[in-house]
């Protein structure tokens, strides 16, 4: 940029030229207002929402479909401290995001402590960068904090700007966008992974979250293909291969279900994983490990030989060394078939006491098109989500994973409507989930999302109340009486259905699913089963 600009508009140039195509938030009345006019002056849409924790996980989500960065905008104080939730997930789910916020000018009275609070040092523990930007070396600052959000692993920075910062003068061209920096692997390297290859007869390949990179997908797919062998999911990563296909067995948490199928393995090959996708548990496979990764990590294994680069680099160059393994497509379907059993709720019809999560989910994905989306929030209903929906491609089924984070599914869900219209999403959460961004069906509303919203209703924290009993403690601060969820969606402007025990769901999720605005249904769930499927995840 050579021309006279203010910094507001400086900065919504960078943005339009990073691909950013819209931005979340709730707005201050300092610096935000100047850089929303700015934004808008480029064809940047700035969707006002109810909450700003809600606004950084839309900016989140969309990130991870669109590629390009998220942005968060807040006012200074109150603002910028309620975005901390989503924020925090942009950091463990290595999403790019921007945090814009509001900040108090240069040259304030020292003894201004109104809304006064140090921003930067509140979020440092979240964001990859932090600057104050300031006209006389913004463009650079501005760029500089683009470049390292985007970079791997990917993630939030934050940007504070004073209102008469946005409005002065910027002189000088800004530096040209670095770009995605990533060396490619050295021929050693791959020797020793190509070595492993060659040796195994049994490989499993665990797919991560850098496995949705750009041609990284498609790479692993035909490595998969070329091996012959079954692939396991993180969360993050369902969908990269097909949930159809036989080789894709089912979902990798470093716990126990998946435990039959890596006991079998003589090569396990990380493919794109990401530490913060574990739970926390000891590695326990004697397999030699072979880390394929965008970028170094401490992982919970030593692994034999890594290969640290773009991931379809290093997958295409393992590819001309694979030859077939010895595991049958049998053996391989039988694998995903024990799988699904043992997550599986005993009885997944409906009873007067409530349909199990199992039956909800497996109507949901009965009365879904195909092509729509599904976000599902943490929780006990997670289980059954998460297994029995399938994903023909990455981005097909979203969730919270590093984070874990409640309230995640409604924003998730609208980032993907307004993403994608034509697709629209359905968002499956719990009852203590909705509660915690109920007012989010509001902005819903006001945008016409096609957005459908099934609430798992048992009037209980139903994981933290598993823990709970398995603990040996008293059932105490867990519970909470019934309420109306489809009356408080009715009253937020939703069209709304309520589903008892021993009412039938499909119709009524056929009829909410037709519409084209937002849709809730209500549904009464016993969470008798939850149990016996954590027990069988986590053992």
């Amino acid at each position: 940029m050579t021309r006279k600009s203010t910094l507001a508009r400086t900065l919504a140039v960078a943005l339009k030229a990073r691909g950013v195509s819209r931005a979340f938030g709730v707005p201050g009345s300092g610096a935000c207002l100047d850089v929303m006019a700015a934004a808008h002056d480029e064809g940047i849409d700035f969707v006002l929402t109810q909450s700003e924790s809600a606004a950084a996980i839309m900016a989140a989500v969309t990130a991870e479909l669109s590629g390009a960065p998220g942005v968060v905008i807040t006012g200074l104080g109150p603002g910028v401290m309620s975005a901390v939730n989503g924020i925090a997930y942009a950091a463990l789910e290595r999403s790019p995001v921007v945090l814009l916020s509001d900040c108090i000018d240069d040259g304030a009275e020292p003894w201004l402590t109104y809304q006064r609070i140090d921003q930067g040092a509140v979020y440092e523990p979240l964001v990859k960068a932090y600057g104050r930007l300031r006209a006389e070396d913004g463009a650079a600052a501005i760029e500089a904090l683009l470049d390292t959000a985007l970079a791997h692993p990917r993630g939030p920075v934050h940007m504070d700007l004073g209102a008469a910062q946005a409005v002065a003068q910027v002189t000088g061209a800004a530096p040209a966008a670095a770009g995605p920096q990533s060396e490619m692997p050295g021929e050693g390297d791959m020797a020793a992974a190509r070595a492993l290859l060659s040796d195994c007869r049994r490989p499993v390949i665990v797919a991560g979250i850098e496995a949705r990179d750009d041609g990284a997908g498609e790479a692993l797919g035909a490595l998969a293909e070329a091996l012959d062998c079954p692939v396991l999911f993180t969360y993050k990563a369902k969908g990269v291969i097909s949930d159809e296909e036989p080789r894709a067995v089912g979902l990798f948490t470093g716990a126990t279900v998946e435990a039959d199928c890596l006991q079998r393995a003589d090569l396990v090959i990380l493919y794109g994983l990401d530490p913060v996708e574990i739970i926390p548990q000891p590695w326990r496979y004697a397999a030699p490990v072979l880390n394929m990764s965008l970028a170094a990590r401490r992982l919970p294994v030593e692994p034999a030989a890594a290969m640290i680069g773009p991931l379809a680099h290093c997958a295409e160059a393992l590819r001309g060394a694979a030859r077939k393994s010895a595991w049958t497509v049998a053996e391989m379907t039988s694998l995903g078939d024990a799988y699904r059993r043992r997550v599986a709720i005993p009885d997944s019809s409906s009873a007067p006491t409530g349909h199990s999560a199992q039956a909800v989910v497996e109507a949901v994905a009965a009365a879904k098109p195909p092509e729509v989306r599904v976000t599902i929030d943490s929780g006990a209903h997670m289980f059954s989500a998460m297994t029995f929906l399938d994903a023909r491609a990455p981005g097909d089924v979203l969730t919270s994973n590093g984070l874990s984070t409640m309230a995640y599914a409604l924003p998730a869900a609208i980032a993907a409507a307004l993403h994608e219209p034509g697709r629209g999403a359905v968002a499956l959460i719990g009852d203590g989930g909705m509660m915690m961004c109920l007012s989010e069906l509001a902005t819903a509303q006001r945008l016409g999302c096609r957005v459908a919203v099934v609430v798992f209703n048992d009037a209980a924290l139903s994981l933290i109340d598993i823990k709970q009993c398995k603990r040996g403690l008293p059932r105490h601060g867990v519970r909470y009486p019934r309420i109306d969820m489809a009356a408080a969606a009715r009253a937020l402007g939703c069209r709304a259905w309520s589903v008892g025990g021993d009412d039938a769901l499909a119709p009524v999720l056929a009829e909410a699913l037709a519409g084209d605005g937002p849709a809730l249904v209500d549904v009464t769930v016993d969470p008798s089963g939850y149990a016996a499927q954590l027990d069988a995840l986590r053992g």
